[in-house]
């Protein structure tokens, strides 16, 4: 799930470039794909509540080939956005069914949450490297959704046999029959808008803004998008040896300041070292927010996944609006609105975590 959805930020240059795009359209592809996830992790909740997790797992691996392959035969836009619309649907119905096993069976254990949130880093990690070796062998970004589809396909098969034997407590079955608070529920949701927007975004379009922007080769702008998911990686798993043992809440509050100080950091720098060590900060500060919200989450959404969906949603949601939003003003006010926009919605993360920290 981590290769399929970072690697839009990987390759979106080079499908700009091909078809000849506007930064507004390259946003577009990316809203396209974030609000099929968003309108289908919604959808996917209900469905676990009606049919299982495992049907609409196998369901949504599927849809991951499929999208994936169709991708690979593109020729004409309309395809690319047909495409990213099924892999928004197979994202949104995966994430949302793996995120409520997870968050349920471990009743909303941090550990738990950061390492499968970290298995996510970990594809978002190899991705860019991956594209960077194809791209030295002559291959395109095609091929490298090819190779995805490839990766997809075993996922699907591996679905098909996976025992889920998963009941869940009295009391949560009880909690599923009542839909939870509104306020602290609108707090969460909000909290992951502007996370997952902000996070959507950068890795979206960090890969343009330091090529085409500050003017830096394409070998840096891939080693920095992959800095970015492996610096993710190592705060996941650190958060998740020490979840147990730190105020949930706080520590979302202090997390989303140091994100927007050093994204502040990197848009005032064009110094390669200062870039490298403000995408390492972004990285580390990214990399507890939502698992830690998540699991902070889990006493009012356990056992429904209808109101873990309406969480998630809130994500999804972000990540739809918000790498299209700045795409359309970058193009009226060059690529570092990009970065500008992206700094207002950490603001915005950084006023609900601290909202979520004192109640």
């Amino acid at each position: 799930m981590g290769m399929i959805v970072v690697s839009f930020g990987s390759i979106m240059p080079y499908i700009r470039t091909e078809f000849k795009l506007s930064f507004e359209n390259g946003g577009l592809i990316l809203a396209f794909f974030s609000g099929s996830y968003l309108i289908n992790g919604i959808l996917g909740g209900w469905l676990v509540d009606k049919v299982g997790k495992k049907v609409i797992l196998v369901i949504g691996n599927g849809l991951y080939v499929t999208g994936s392959t169709l991708l690979f035969f593109a020729s004409q836009v309309w395809i690319i956005y047909v495409s990213v619309v099924i892999l928004g649907i197979g994202w949104g119905f995966c994430n949302t069914t793996i995120n409520i096993l997870v968050n349920d069976s471990s009743h909303g254990d941090a550990k738990a949450m950061s390492l499968l949130h970290m298995s996510f880093g970990i594809g978002a990690f190899f991705v860019p490297l991956i594209f960077s070796v194809f791209l030295k062998v002559g291959l395109d970004w095609k091929a490298l959704m090819l190779f995805l589809a490839l990766l997809a396909f075993i996922a699907f098969v591996l679905s098909l046999f996976m025992k889920i034997e998963f009941v869940i407590d009295e009391k949560d079955v009880h909690s599923n029959k009542r839909f939870p608070n509104p306020k602290p529920l609108l707090i969460y949701i909000a909290i992951l808008f502007f996370y997952v927007g902000s996070e959507s975004a950068f890795s979206g379009w960090i890969v343009s803004y330091l090529i085409t922007g500050l003017e830096k080769g394409p070998v840096f702008a891939q080693n920095m998008l992959s800095i970015l998911w492996l610096t993710i990686i190592i705060g996941r798993y650190s958060i998740g040896q020490i979840g147990t043992r730190i105020n949930k809440a706080q520590f979302v509050m202090f997390a989303s300041g140091i994100a927007l100080l050093s994204m502040l950091l990197f848009i005032m720098t064009k110094n390669e070292w200062v870039i490298f060590l403000s995408v390492m900060s972004i990285g580390l500060s990214f990399s507890g927010i939502y698992p830690l919200t998540m699991a902070h989450a889990n006493s009012i959404i356990r056992g429904s996944g209808m109101a873990t969906a309406l969480v998630i949603s809130g994500g999804g949601l972000g990540s739809t609006i918000v790498p299209y939003l700045s795409g359309r003003i970058a193009d009226g006010f060059g690529t570092v609105a990009i970065i500008g926009t992206i700094l207002v919605t950490l603001t915005f993360m950084f006023v609900f975590s601290w909202l979520n920290a004192r109640k």
